[in-house]
């Protein structure tokens, strides 16, 4: 299932000014996998990804991806910020100088869960990224 990512429409939530650049083209891999191109970072900008039950990212994750907190094995809690993998691999070809993007993720509840990538170059903009977010 492709589905193409929009800005939020103002007035129903909270929109940063838009941070990433291009048209995001978001796909449930799996259940568990997310897979998001089309979209490059501005210089020194700070893109948003949330969860499909979140608010005011940039883009959202499908209503299929569904991360959760849960218990361990040792019966230890295991937060969304450990439980969800973010990997960001340049898409371009023929890059041949690759920016540094951060990325963090906060929030302790679904609804609250944010992935802020930021290009930590001033004056570069980033080659088209591939974005993996995979639950464990």
């Amino acid at each position: 299932m492709d589905v193409d990512a929009k800005p939020l429409s103002p007035g129903s939530r909270k929109v940063s000014p838009m941070a990433f650049t291009g048209t995001a083209t978001v796909k449930l891999v799996s259940d568990n996998l997310v897979r998001i191109t089309g979209l490059s970072l501005a210089g020194a900008a700070a893109g948003t990804i949330s969860l499909q039950e979140g608010v005011g990212a940039e883009v959202e994750c499908p209503a299929g991806f569904k991360p959760r907190t849960y218990k361990s094995s040792g019966n230890t809690s295991v937060s969304l910020q450990d439980a969800v993998e973010v990997n960001v691999l340049v898409a371009g070809l023929g890059v041949t100088t690759q920016v540094p993007i951060a990325c963090v993720k906060t929030g302790t509840t679904v609804a609250g869960f944010l992935i802020t990538l930021t290009n930590t170059t001033a004056a570069t903009t980033s080659a088209s990224l591939e974005i993996y977010i995979r639950f464990h």
